[in-house]
């Protein structure tokens, strides 16, 4: 573990004085690890790849700013959380989710753009909202909206009609959203937009 530790330090001066070869190596080092603190927060493989792709693309363009003496995961997952609230951020001017702040003013919902997101805390509340829902609906829920099967998949492996699987996952939809009140905007970008 003391040889990992050291060897990364190695590394990380390395890669602050510009070797490719170490960037790559912590790349395959981290990258697995990155991915699934990524995907563990958004639920969707294309966004998360793109997410660590763009991480690692600013380890690499801000290099310099590397202290080889602080834990160099500490920084990666830093950049990384950054570039997922920028890309939550992004979502917030598309016309779909501009839509969805109407109907949460209407609904005297309050969304505030420029708050801080809370990735961690909206897990935990999605995690304590599911024990709301049925065995069944967390099962589906969690097969077409956090695992990413379409419904013919879903309705196939469980032995249920389609129509079932609709009427499953509408009902989930419908107690996380009133669950979520608070983390509405979150809810929306990361299960209803898909």
């Amino acid at each position: 573990m003391q040889y990992e530790h050291v060897d990364r330090i190695v590394l990380a001066e390395k890669l602050k004085n510009g070797s490719y070869g170490a960037f790559e190596e912590l790349y395959d080092a981290y990258f697995d690890l990155l991915y699934g603190y990524v995907f563990g927060m958004i639920r969707s493989h294309s966004r998360a790849r793109e997410i660590v792709q763009d991480t690692f693309i600013k380890v690499w363009l801000h290099r310099s700013k590397i202290d080889p003496e602080l834990p160099f995961k500490a920084w990666l997952f830093k950049i990384a959380k950054n570039q997922l609230l920028n890309d939550i951020k992004k979502n917030l001017s598309d016309p779909i989710f501009e839509d969805y702040i109407l109907h949460c003013e209407d609904n005297n919902l309050v969304v505030q753009a420029d708050q801080e997101f809370d990735l961690e805390l909206f897990r935990i509340a999605l995690t304590k909202a599911k024990q709301k829902l049925s065995p069944r609906q967390i099962q589906v829920f969690e097969m077409c909206k956090e695992n990413g099967y379409q419904t013919t998949e879903v309705a196939k492996q469980l032995n249920i009609t389609e129509a079932s699987v609709y009427n499953y996952l509408s009902q989930s939809l419908a107690t996380l959203r009133n669950e979520m009140k608070e983390l509405s905007f979150l809810f929306f970008l990361f299960f209803i937009q898909q």
